[in-house]
């Protein structure tokens, strides 16, 4: 009899210590902020599932009906033991229409780009001016003695008619604004102040999704970075164009591939408003998708197993391919790698040997509903990539008003 009781006890021990070990793995897996459609139960699986915590509701008419806008809920262990509290927001369902469409950017920088700090020979000393300034690449000048900065002619034509007074510059580092003197050198060609800068960029995306009613859009999953210095870079506007494919390199273990091509028009389709981690964003004055609009799926109905993505790899129109979600990822602070994928579709192999650059933006989809993004390529392997959850992206046409802009 005693060792029976034994036996039960240490098994009821190690049950006790997996289901400990569970609901801390749970708590630091599963996000703090869910979306609920329409007020849909929540279930992450058969076991992590979400009740009311009815201590905090908010109750608003959504479509005539009585929903809760925001509730904190329980997050459970097979209905049973909680895990944690989380904040639900309630929405209605999201419909949007689904591209793959390749395009076009042309992209102006707030401010000018710090490339890189020289050094300026004054014919005695060689001088660093930027760097003795505490400038930096990746750092945006937004403002120089009061002047607000669009172009890089600007600069110049302040840094020449200096007659070598410092000068008061403005700019913007990681978001945080600071504020600098610099004092300009004579060269042989004039004041110089050592700055290598730019203002502008042009390139090619994918658009993933669009409303069809306001025109909001998304696109990349990822934020348009300056090539030389990795930066994020700030936004004063940039123009949406047609786009055409005019090779594919395959990418390879090692290689990353690329779809490469050109504007094919001057002919302007929309304007982003918004260049953040998570994508660019805007509005489109055109319809530039032959699909019906599909639901968005809310991040707990995904699941590891088949998908589509949904990309453009020659001229004709967006073609789905098929690949597989193998891993799904809640965590909040990397928004942009929700979703690991991995390409199975023998057509997508053979023409692009995978994910590839070029088809970040491309919408991923499951079950009849978009899902995601490609946003990343794997470079050890080219047929693995990964994508961010569509909600994100959804969150941030609406963190941004982008629903409330006039149309173009």
């Amino acid at each position: 009899m005693r060792n029976f009781i034994k036996s039960i006890s240490i098994i009821l021990s190690v049950i006790c210590v997996c289901i400990f070990g569970i609901c801390i793995e749970s708590r630091n897996s599963y996000p703090n902020e869910i979306t609920s459609y329409n007020n849909e139960n929540i279930s992450f699986n058969n076991f992590i599932t979400i009740t009311f915590n009815n201590q905090s509701k908010k109750e608003i008419k959504v479509n005539s009906e009585l929903t809760e806008k925001n509730a904190n809920r329980e997050l459970m262990l097979m209905n049973i033991i909680p895990i944690k509290s989380v904040n639900v927001h309630n929405q209605p369902k999201k419909f949007v229409v689904p591209c793959g469409t390749l395009f076009g950017i042309k992209f102006h920088t707030k401010g000018v780009c710090v490339i890189s700090c020289n050094q300026v020979d004054d014919s005695q000393n060689k001088i660093n001016p930027g760097k003795e300034a505490g400038l930096e690449a990746g750092d945006t000048i937004i403002n120089i003695n009061g002047n607000s900065i669009q172009s890089c002619d600007d600069v110049r034509q302040i840094v020449e008619q200096s007659s070598g007074s410092a000068l008061e510059i403005r700019y913007d580092r990681h978001g945080e604004s600071k504020s600098t003197s610099i004092k300009p050198v004579m060269s042989d060609d004039g004041y110089k102040i050592g700055l290598w800068i730019k203002d502008s960029c042009a390139g090619l995306g994918t658009m993933t999704f669009y409303d069809p009613d306001s025109g909001a859009f998304a696109s990349l999953g990822h934020g348009i970075c300056d090539s030389d210095t990795g930066e994020l870079l700030l936004l004063e506007s940039a123009e949406i164009t047609p786009a055409k494919i005019s090779s594919i390199t395959k990418g390879s273990n090692g290689i990353p591939g690329s779809i490469n091509g050109y504007f094919s028009s001057d002919d302007s389709i929309g304007n982003a408003v918004v260049n953040n981690n998570m994508g660019l964003y805007g509005k489109l004055n055109c319809d530039i998708s032959q699909f019906e609009p599909i639901e968005v799926a809310a991040i707990q109905d995904i699941h590891k197993g088949k998908a589509q993505i949904l990309c453009t790899l020659d001229n004709e129109s967006p073609k789905y391919y098929n690949i597989e979600i193998t891993d799904v990822n809640y965590d909040e602070k990397n928004k942009t790698k929700n979703l690991q994928i991995l390409a199975t579709d023998n057509r997508l192999l053979e023409k692009s040997g995978g994910i590839i650059q070029g088809m970040s933006g491309s919408p991923i989809l499951q079950n009849g509903k978009l899902v995601g993004a490609v946003t990343h390529v794997l470079i050890t392997n080219s047929a693995k990539g990964y994508g961010i959850f569509a909600q994100n992206m959804i969150q941030q046409i609406d963190n941004n008003q982008i629903l409330s802009f006039n149309n173009y």
